[in-house]
């Protein structure tokens, strides 16, 4: 009994050094993913990702985009300033608060964000074509279970 405990045990801490391997090389292959999206477009990695936050918004404010991108303010505003010069964004007061501008695409903007979005979805539809069809399914089931596991030891660490 002993010898099967002390198995089970290698095993998984096996597993959960592989695990942690794995994970870790999945992240680093995201982050260049990220670099090459934002090189392919002549934008920095912080200009992408605020280009891509105004999915489902019409304006978001200084303190918004600080925050989503979890930068400080003055981060923030230096982002959007590099936008702002190169037509992708613009600024209008708040009717509600003059001290506060409201940040928004602009036509160029919006289409700047449909060529990134078109361009990361066919990354992905690249990156699937590299996976078996038969072994999609299974890929996708583990990649879902594998998101729920990391967000229940999420909520965990939040208690």
């Amino acid at each position: 009994m002993n010898d099967q405990k002390e198995q089970a045990q290698r095993l998984a801490g096996y597993q959960t050094n592989r695990l942690q391997e794995l994970i870790l090389e999945m992240h680093d292959c995201c982050k260049e993913a990220m670099h090459f999206q934002a090189r392919s477009f002549g934008l920095l990695q912080s200009e992408l990702k605020c280009l891509l936050l105004f999915e489902g918004h019409k304006y978001l404010t200084g303190m918004e985009i600080a925050a989503l991108l979890e930068v400080a303010k003055s981060r923030a505003t230096v982002i959007i300033d590099n936008l702002d010069k190169k037509g992708f964004v613009s600024r209008v007061a708040d009717p509600n608060d003059a001290r506060v501008k409201l940040i928004s695409l602009t036509s160029v903007g919006v289409k700047k964000v449909q060529e990134i979005e078109e361009f990361i979805f066919g990354l992905y539809f690249k990156l699937l074509n590299h996976i078996n069809p038969a072994k999609r399914n299974e890929v996708i089931a583990a990649l879902e279970t594998l998101r729920s596991a990391m967000l229940s030891i999420q909520e965990m660490h939040k208690k």
